[in-house]
């Protein structure tokens, strides 16, 4: 069986968690998994030898890794060959309210029209905030987020936003949406 490609850029490192669980996940349901990085160097080894994709990065001011858009857009080709699906993962998307939703799902849309890519599921994941490692500009930004976030979120702690339950149903769509058998 040809193995499900997941390639994945991150910036503070939560991405890679979320695209981990992803391949754990497809693996539990009976699927071969690449996992790749596409800051590495293995990214530029990736072989057309898929039955699918799934695709996915964070969300910093509106725009996902250099690195992720410039893979997708060197590999549009064969991507739309196959299904892809793509998970894009931000705190906007842990926000309560449905025009914050909105606006992380509208930012995943156009992140995908713009990298030519046709996903068949499309999931916005809500992400981590690692307060120590930001600098001062990117934690003002933040304490902006998590204000909106609600009440019990410290602005001087890491949370972990991300909703597994979520993510595990985003790879069961992918697999029911792409016509792969779990």
């Amino acid at each position: 069986m040809l193995p499900i490609l997941i390639a994945y850029g991150t910036t503070e490192g939560h991405t890679r968690k979320v695209a981990e669980f992803i391949a754990e996940r497809l693996r539990i349901r009976g699927q071969s998994v690449d996992l790749v990085d596409v800051a590495s160097p293995a990214a530029q080894q990736v072989q057309l030898i898929h039955r699918g994709a799934i695709v996915g990065g964070s969300l910093h001011h509106f725009k996902h890794q250099a690195a992720l858009t410039n893979f997708l857009k060197s590999n549009q080709t064969w991507l739309n060959a196959m299904p892809v699906g793509l998970f894009s993962v931000s705190l906007s998307a842990a926000l309560p309210g449905a025009d914050d939703q909105a606006e992380a799902k509208q930012a995943a849309d156009n992140f995908a029209a713009d990298c030519g890519l046709k996903p068949v599921t499309i999931s916005c994941v809500a992400g981590a905030l690692k307060y120590d490692d930001l600098d001062y500009f990117r934690r003002l930004m933040a304490r902006q987020i998590v204000k909106k976030i609600g009440p019990g979120s410290d602005l001087h702690s890491d949370h972990e936003y991300t909703d597994w339950d979520q993510v595990e149903v985003f790879v069961d769509n992918y697999l029911r949406d792409s016509g792969i058998s779990p």
